[in-house]
Order: C-alpha cells, then sequence, then structure tokens
C-alpha cells in the first residue's frame, strides 16, 4: 500500500533483476516510495495517466520507448516530474541528448546507492544532479565537437573561391542577385549559381541563415 506523503517512484528498466534490486533499496525508505515499474518508457506515460508520481528513474536504451524519449514525453505531461536516468550508458552523445530532453539527473548504474540518493535529493531541490564522471565526458565530448566544428569553419573558408567571397559580403550587407550583378559585372544566372554554390558549401538552406552563420563563424575574416 502506498504511503501518499512519501516522495513517489516510478521505474523504468528492461531488467527485472535492476528493478527488484530498487526496490529493495527503498523498501520501508523514509522518504521515498516505488509507486510502480514498467519495461518502457510506454509503460511510464501510461502509469502518470492514471496516477501521481513525483519522479522517475530510467534507464536510457529500453526496447519501445526509450529514456531520452521518455524523459522528453514525460516533461510535455508534467514539468514538475523528476527525471533520473541510471543507466550503464555513458557516451557524451546519449548523456548530453538526456539532459537536454529534461532530465534533472544523470546516474551510471555502476554507481552506488549512495549516489542515486545524493540525485534524487539534488531533483527534489529542484537541481540537476550529475558526478565528475559524467561532468567529464561532458566537457570531453564538447571539446571533441567544438574542436570538430572549428575545423569545417576552416574547411570552409578554404573552399570558398575569391568570388564566392565577394558575392558573400554583398550577400551581408543585403544585396539582392541582381544588385551583385551589376556590381561585379556578371550575369544574374552567374550570381544564382555562386549563391546556391555558397548555401551548399556552407550547409545552410536559406540566405537569413546563410547570413547568421556567415556572422557567427567571422567566416569573412
Amino acid at each position: 500500500m502506498l504511503v501518499k506523503d512519501k516522495i513517489q517512484i516510478y521505474l523504468a528498466d528492461d531488467h527485472q533483476l535492476f528493478i527488484d534490486g530498487i526496490r529493495l533499496l527503498f523498501n520501508d525508505h523514509p522518504l521515498y516510495e516505488i509507486a510502480g515499474s514498467g519495461s518502457n518508457g510506454d509503460a511510464v506515460l501510461e502509469f502518470i495517466k492514471h496516477r501521481a508520481v513525483d519522479m522517475v528513474i530510467t534507464d536510457i536504451n529500453m526496447p519501445g520507448m526509450n529514456g531520452i524519449e521518455t524523459a522528453i514525453q514525460v516533461k510535455l505531461n508534467n514539468p514538475a516530474i523528476k527525471v533520473i536516468a541510471v543507466t550503464m550508458v555513458n557516451d557524451y552523445a546519449s548523456v548530453h541528448k538526456m539532459l537536454q530532453s529534461g532530465a534533472d539527473g544523470y546516474v551510471l548504474k555502476n554507481a552506488g546507492a549512495e549516489e542515486l540518493m545524493k540525485a534524487l535529493e539534488f531533483a527534489g531541490n529542484g537541481e540537476v544532479y550529475i558526478n565528475k564522471e559524467i561532468a567529464d565526458i561532458l566537457l570531453k565530448g564538447f571539446r571533441i565537437n567544438q574542436s570538430a566544428e572549428a575545423k569545417r569553419i576552416i574547411a570552409i573558408r578554404e573552399e570558398l573561391t575569391q568570388r564566392e567571397r565577394e558575392i558573400l559580403l554583398f550577400i551581408v550587407k543585403g544585396l539582392s542577385n541582381q544588385e551583385i550583378a551589376d556590381q561585379l559585372f556578371i550575369s544574374l544566372p552567374t550570381v544564382k549559381t555562386h549563391r546556391s554554390n555558397i548555401l551548399s558549401k556552407c550547409d545552410v538552406k536559406n540566405t537569413a541563415s546563410l547570413v547568421r552563420f556567415v556572422l557567427e563563424n567571422n567566416l569573412l575574416q
């Protein structure tokens, strides 16, 4: 029987042994109580339709709706519900996506019970919990991504021809294709071809995105 004044937790994990272990951990706990459990995010969403919970502990890799999608849907359904990822997944992309989805904590399964309790406490106080290992993963991934993006910008600068640079400068200044053609004494179709090539090299879809990309990355320097 659920005790209403305790914080209600739902467990989502496709390994029953893990669920059983967490249930034992919270058995007769003075603050927390397991309200229910299921093997994926679909079970979470179905459960919270009919019963209020305060927190969701979820794995990431699960059949059906995974943990990242679960966090997104839970937060859309009720932003007040705290979501804690408890998983073996420790790659940058998964950690980053999980936290972006609105998760309130990220705990690796090889951590001790004390760390899970700390994550629940942080979440209950409105804070996001990550330990040093997860912080290091995020920092390393951020640096790699930043480095890769910097290399991409350098490559784009090198790929742009002198004529494309001239046209790009006029685009940033807001000139139309015809005005650019008049300024450079070239045909309108030639300007359109160059503009198309510039968009392709910068991997953007329209002029507004192109101008923003150029200014944000100092592409004309």
